[in-house]
């Protein structure tokens, strides 16, 4: 070290010459913003299932975790093994509805290509109804039962038409399929990293946020977590309840019904358009009683698990109003598919647990408490 001529180390030296020169920080934080942008614009494609793989690698974290304490040497394999378990879960009930509904097209085509002979059959109950039975079976008898009616309704279906219309979907299913794909590496990627991951992006919240920073994030993981996992349960609960309410009253392929549930339950009410088909098949096929009880069965489990199982699986991890977690749901789902079910409670989480931040009293130094 160079010492002056009165003997005494130049101290300040080496810290004059870290200080960086004014405007610095700002043409960072502008660098870090543009890169930021562009990495976003080279991924846009890809965001969707990478948003799938956080959604899923934050829901299954605290099992990865308990299986990673107790083999601490195999992060990787573990994290494959989560992710083909994954990817069993998902594949599997879409298996099982493409080769039912493989097996039932010969079928269906048959049934069209006879109604268009002879008319859809009126049910034996319709003209039995009070006040419009007789008006019901007049208008279905000229609208329907007849074959020039029935052809006019199903005319534009043909051999050809659900040709172009399987091609049209195994196309769909390949492009969905390698998004999957990319899915399940992300998924193998964020759990393999999970503690690294964890790790910075709370260091990084900290910096940015101050302690906010660090229980905002906390709170957003845990909402997350409640959401996705009280979600998925109550819906396996309810399509298995209403799987064997299928069996019980004779509904056709009622396995299929039941896989239709489970994956309809996932959206707001799109399960009642499951039971509610199935109680109309029972009706339509003159099984009056067994429909009708089939549908007040559907909306006693659905009410009771939207509005009493669900709420207290997920917990205080999200607490919302109606308004805002209806918003969230179908906002979510309109512009972010299917993840956007779980994305957008968590985001109007995130607006609620922000404002309330803001109307937090602030604390003797001026600040606003980090508390919630």
């Amino acid at each position: 070290m160079i010492e002056p001529a009165s003997g005494r180390p130049l101290a300040n030296d080496a810290t004059a010459t870290m200080v960086e020169p004014s405007g610095v920080r700002t043409r960072q934080l502008c660098l870090t913003g543009i890169v930021i942008l562009l990495a976003i614009w080279m991924a846009l494609e890809f965001l969707t299932p990478l948003a799938w793989a956080g959604v899923i690698a934050i829901a299954e974290w605290p099992l990865y975790r308990r299986a990673l304490h107790r083999f601490p040497r195999r992060p990787g394999l573990l994290a494959v093994g989560f992710a083909v378990v994954t990817a069993l879960f998902v594949i599997g009930p879409l298996s099982l509805a493409a080769v039912t509904l493989a097996q039932e097209s010969q079928a269906a085509m048959h049934w069209i290509q006879q109604v268009q002979r002879t008319g859809i059959p009126m049910p034996t109950w319709l003209p039995s109804l009070p006040l419009f039975g007789s008006r019901a079976a007049a208008y279905w008898g000229q609208h329907i039962g007849n074959p020039q009616a029935a052809n006019a309704l199903l005319g534009s279906f043909s051999a050809g038409s659900i040709l172009t219309w399987t091609r049209s979907i195994g196309g769909e299913v390949a492009r969905e399929s390698a998004l999957f794909l990319i899915t399940l590496l992300a998924l193998v990627s964020l759990l393999s990293r999970g503690l690294l991951i964890g790790k910075q992006a709370r260091e990084v919240s900290i910096r940015m946020f101050g302690e906010f920073g660090g229980d905002f994030l906390k709170r957003m993981i845990e909402a997350v977590r409640a959401t996705v996992n009280g979600t998925v349960l109550v819906s396996v609960l309810e399509g298995g309840i209403l799987g064997i309410a299928y069996t019980v009253a004779g509904v056709p392929q009622p396995l299929l019904f039941a896989t239709f549930t489970i994956a309809l339950a996932l959206v707001p009410f799109g399960a009642w358009a499951a039971f509610g088909l199935a109680s109309l098949i029972l009706i339509g096929t003159s099984h009056v009683l067994a429909g009708g009880l089939l549908f007040g069965f559907g909306v006693v489990v659905m009410t009771v698990g939207d509005n009493v199982v669900q709420p207290s699986v997920i917990g205080s991890a999200v607490e919302l109003p109606f308004l805002l977690a209806m918003i969230g749901a179908f906002g979510g789902l309109a512009e972010l598919g299917l993840v956007g079910l779980f994305v957008g409670p968590v985001i109007m989480a995130s607006l609620l647990l922000v404002w309330r931040q803001w109307m937090e009293p602030p604390t003797p130094d001026g600040q606003a408490s980090s508390t919630f």
